[in-house]
């Protein structure tokens, strides 16, 4: 069966799509878990899917079981090869969260690769699996090659490439391959810029703004007291010049 490769331009606002197990490729019968929000909170968010047979498809009872009345969540119980496809959370004006690209094969080799984005200087493991036919699960395998936007990069005996610290550099389509049980798809491993802290003001510039600060609160301080003293001289004066009945 030919790999299917799909890919989302939808804007991240709001709702967070949450994947489990956090990985983009799946054997068939595996389950798939996907939520939109994070901490409980996804209301007014529909979770949709794009695949080669259906555009904008909500979770129903044809392809996945919604844990919730709101349909922003799904469990896809028994996943097959035409679930491969984007996935991403809608809210009701329309907006789009972050898709996720989900590969479903009905080969014997998957790359385990993060579905969601990582950040840079976490760190990352791709690990080669083989399916299990007795037990129908993924296991690593001893030795495996691993290919990184189809370039070769070389043999691990571990059957794992790890990144101590993933930089943009690392980002790109990854795939891997075993000596018997043959290759797995490949897999877009998205690396995001770690949020830089805001830049320190530098003390003088700090001291130099809370004087000036100071000076204004002085100022109009100074600047309605004078007001309401003239004010009550004005009164005085004219209560002074008032002639007697």
């Amino acid at each position: 069966m030919k790999e299917i490769i799909l890919f989302s331009f939808l804007s991240a606002v709001g709702a967070t799509l949450v994947i489990q197990p956090n990985t983009s490729q799946f054997f068939w019968y595996e389950s798939i878990t996907l939520t939109c929000g994070e901490a409980g909170s996804p209301d007014g968010w529909l979770l949709k899917r794009n695949t080669s047979a259906h555009t904008s498809q909500m979770c129903n009872s044809d392809w996945g079981v919604s844990s919730s009345a709101t349909r922003s969540s799904c469990v896809i119980k028994d996943a097959y090869p035409p679930d491969s496809g984007v996935y991403w959370c809608q809210s009701e004006l329309g907006e789009n969260s972050h898709s996720v690209n989900v590969t479903v094969t009905a080969g014997d080799v998957i790359l385990k690769s993060p579905a969601l984005p990582v950040t840079e200087g976490d760190a990352v493991t791709l690990l080669c699996a083989a399916k299990e036919v007795k037990s129908g699960k993924a296991a690593p395998d001893s030795s495996a090659k691993f290919y990184k936007d189809g370039v070769f990069l070389g043999n691990q005996s571990a059957g794992s490439v790890a990144f101590s610290k993933v930089s943009k550099s690392d980002e790109g389509f990854y795939s891997c391959e075993l000596p018997v049980e043959g290759k797995s798809p490949q897999s877009w491993l998205a690396v995001q810029a770690r949020a830089e802290p805001p830049p320190l003001v530098p003390m003088p510039r700090l001291v130099c703004a809370v004087l000036l600060f100071v000076l204004h609160v002085v100022m109009f301080t100074v600047c309605v007291s004078v007001h309401r003293h003239l004010a009550k001289a004005r009164a005085d004066s004219k209560k002074g010049a008032s002639p007697e009945r």
